[in-house]
């Protein structure tokens, strides 16, 4: 009985010696994504340029494999429209997407990948430039930080492959401003000594404010005179709230009747600047 049990014993320690032992290659993906203001105002589409890492490694030189092939794509990210990407702040969002080149023609997405070889006699990671562009014109985009994950899946290594998944952040930020999109022109009075009405002129001006923006409207004086003539202005709008597009307001002024003046000849002119202030 003792006999028999060494010889099953020694059976087995030979079975166990006989297992190879696996060779292994283990890649990750990463990219810090991107991070950048946004001015829906801006014609061209904004364009980020950033990069995504591939680092392998080997569990045993000596037998692994010395080079591995991948390939990574990405996805739409979290708030999609469906092939576009979004990125979310509260109830709005940002369109965009992610490029494979600086022109902004090639998307990094469905069959379109980024893909390459690690050698490792040579180095054991790759990289690979890609750019963020965010379409232009979005006015209706609320001031705010717009943010989106995207995943990236890569495959790798030799049949059957092996797959790792990494993600990247996309930040979007809008800050809130206003502009005289249209300057207004000048008031032009035309008057006549002892004019028995009232000269009214009117100077139309745009403002453009980012959507939601309350902003304020004020005139350095509302108040002046010209050759002896005496005038007021006021706004036809003090305040109010940015749509992303223009807002037509005016300045109204009016010379009263009535007023001689002080022109010593036929025609006379003159001219009073003022200064119109918009606060948001």
């Amino acid at each position: 009985m003792k006999s028999r049990l060494l010889r099953l014993l020694a059976a087995v320690g030979l079975l166990l010696l006989s297992v190879p032992a696996n060779a292994a290659v283990e890649c990750s993906v990463s990219s810090n994504g991107f991070n950048t203001a946004y001015d829906p105002a801006l014609a061209a589409p904004t364009k980020v340029q950033t990069s995504v890492m591939v680092s392998c490694t080997r569990s045993d030189p000596a037998t692994d494999p010395v080079t591995v092939n991948y390939a990574i794509k990405a996805n739409n990210g979290l708030y999609a429209n469906g092939v576009n990407n979004r990125a979310q702040s509260g109830t709005s969002y940002a369109k965009y997407d992610v490029y494979t080149d600086i022109n902004c023609a090639s998307q990094w997405k469905g069959n379109v990948t980024f893909s390459g070889t690690v050698n490792f006699a040579v180095s054991s990671t790759a990289t690979h430039t890609f750019w963020g562009c965010i379409a232009a014109g979005q006015n209706s985009l609320p001031a705010g930080t717009y943010w989106d994950q995207v995943t990236m899946t890569m495959d790798y290594g030799p049949n059957p492959q092996s797959t790792a998944v990494g993600m990247f952040p996309v930040y979007i930020v809008t800050q809130g401003q206003c502009s005289f999109s249209s300057p207004p022109g000048t008031l032009g009075f035309s008057y006549t000594s002892f004019q028995p009405t009232a000269a009214n002129v009117s100077a139309f001006f745009g403002v453009t404010c980012t959507n939601g923006l309350p902003y304020t409207i004020s005139l350095d004086s509302t108040s002046g005179t010209i050759a002896g003539l005496s005038y007021s202005l006021a706004l036809s709008g003090a305040a109010g709230t940015g749509s992303g597009v223009q807002q037509s307001l005016s300045v109204d002024g009016s010379m009263p009747a009535g007023q001689p003046g002080t022109c010593a000849m036929g025609t006379c002119a003159g001219t009073n600047p003022h200064t119109l202030t918009i606060a948001y």
